[in-house]
């Protein structure tokens, strides 16, 4: 049986990232908002469109954590 330790030890370091960012950026849509809420209004359509592609940007950062995933799943399943 191979040991992979290292290997998937660093690829969920790449995962632990990619959550990182994601919730630097949750944070970033959350505080935007909360700032709408305050002023009792919709975002603007600028803030719409930074949020939106906020949205695509996790979306996107969501898939390569999948990916990377998989790659651990496999990898396990090959030492197996």
């Amino acid at each position: 049986m191979m040991k992979l330790n290292k290997q998937v030890d660093s690829l969920q370091a790449v995962i632990d990232k990619i959550q990182e960012k994601i919730d630097t950026i949750q944070e970033k849509m959350d505080a935007l908002e909360e700032k709408a809420g305050d002023d009792d209004r919709d975002l603007t359509t600028a803030e719409q469109n930074r949020f939106d592609k906020w949205e695509e940007e996790i979306s996107e950062l969501e898939d390569e954590m999948d990916s990377v995933q998989n790659a651990i799943d496999y990898l396990m399943d090959y030492c197996e």
